[in-house]
């Protein structure tokens, strides 16, 4: 008996495409293709005049439209949005509703993390959640702030469902075992060795960590800075003036090769990650799925992110909190944190992201 044919996959195009410097959008198009879904990565170019309508034709007119970060087309952040690109963003998303298109719009964060929210970055935002059908907040804590932050209606607020952010289990190499990676970075086998990896930017507050590791006064730490610095070499050289004086700071700056990451993890016995300013984190989460206890300031989706046997969230405004987390995580049993990180990592399993993502596309 010959099966039926099997149903068309529903088609989608997501803008604008990060996947090649960022596995996010990736492992989720894998994991909606087990769903029926076909997602095409839509790359757009800031000077285009309509960047998202080109690009939803380019794939060929899906019937899903996923936005992803909206600053792409936000002109002028610095001072807020232009009047103009605000205008055209709306009036795309307005079309292609009007088109029949299904508009999706995951919200990664409320606005630039280096400086205060903009009102028209805000409205900007606004507009969007109203053109869209649906909006994914990747926890409670996001979806309050977002509602807060662009004085949504109830009626507004309905459209805003939470979908956590998925783990980056299987992206990587696989880490080697500790007393490797601690030979490879020339660190002491006996040290407690911190890790901060990832772009360094104001926000993220390494200048804050180089200062509580002066409160620390012990010897056996090592902080391992890993990243590019962004925004011209003032980062890069304060970070470098603190190697100097400090020898228990070892710096890697650059890109991180991601062949690297494994081994950064595995010499660490926690990440820590002092931003200034965060709504969703994929640091924490690749962190959590290489099993690496976390500490982090209380913000954003953090706190719903690393469970207590995982890390150490501190208050980012209350003084010696965050040398105070530090310690507390060298304290505890790594075995017991390493089993925590990854059971925490294991919550966020794609399937079920994907799963709810495309009841989100079929409506």
């Amino acid at each position: 008996m010959s099966r039926p044919p099997a149903a068309p996959a529903l088609r989608a195009v997501a803008v604008p495409d990060y996947s090649r410097d960022n596995p996010y959008q990736r492992l989720l198009a894998d994991a909606l293709a087990a769903e029926g879904v076909r997602v095409t990565g839509g790359r757009t170019g800031r000077r285009q005049p309509a960047p998202i309508l080109l690009a939803w034709l380019r794939a060929g007119r899906p019937p899903v439209l996923h936005l992803h970060w909206v600053h792409e087309y936000l002109k002028g952040r610095e001072a807020g949005p232009s009047r103009l690109s605000r205008i055209r963003l709306a009036a795309q998303l307005r079309l292609l509703r009007a088109l029949g298109v299904r508009i999706v719009w995951t919200v990664h964060n409320l606005g630039g993390h280096d400086g205060a929210r903009h009102p028209d970055e805000m409205a900007a935002q606004r507009e969007v959640v109203r053109a869209a059908h649906a909006v994914i907040c990747h926890c409670a804590a996001a979806r309050a702030a977002a509602i807060a932050a662009w004085g949504l209606t109830p009626a507004e607020a309905e459209k805003l469902v939470v979908i956590p952010h998925g783990s980056y289990a299987g992206v990587y190499p696989a880490a080697p075992d500790r007393a490797d990676a601690r030979r490879t970075l020339g660190l002491p086998a006996d040290a407690r060795v911190l890790a901060f990896v990832g772009t360094i930017r104001g926000y993220k507050g390494t200048d804050e960590l180089v200062a509580a590791l002066g409160a620390l006064p012990d010897p056996a730490i090592r902080l391992v800075i890993a990243g590019q610095p962004r925004g011209g070499d003032a980062a890069g050289a304060r970070l470098r003036a603190a190697a100097a004086a400090d020898p228990r700071i070892v710096l890697r700056l650059g890109r991180v090769p991601d062949a690297e990451l494994g081994l950064l993890f595995a010499a660490a016995d926690a990440a820590v990650l002092p931003f200034r300013d965060i709504l969703t984190s994929g640091s924490a989460i690749l962190a959590l799925t290489f099993g690496r206890a976390v500490v982090a300031p209380a913000l954003g989706c953090l706190p719903e992110t690393i469970p207590a046997d995982a890390g150490v969230l501190y208050d980012p405004d209350a003084p010696g909190a965050l040398p105070a987390a530090i310690a507390a995580v060298l304290a505890a049993d790594p075995a017991a944190l390493e089993a925590g990180a990854r059971r925490a990592a294991d919550t966020l399993a794609w399937g079920p992201i994907a799963a709810r993502t495309a009841a989100l596309y079929r409506g």
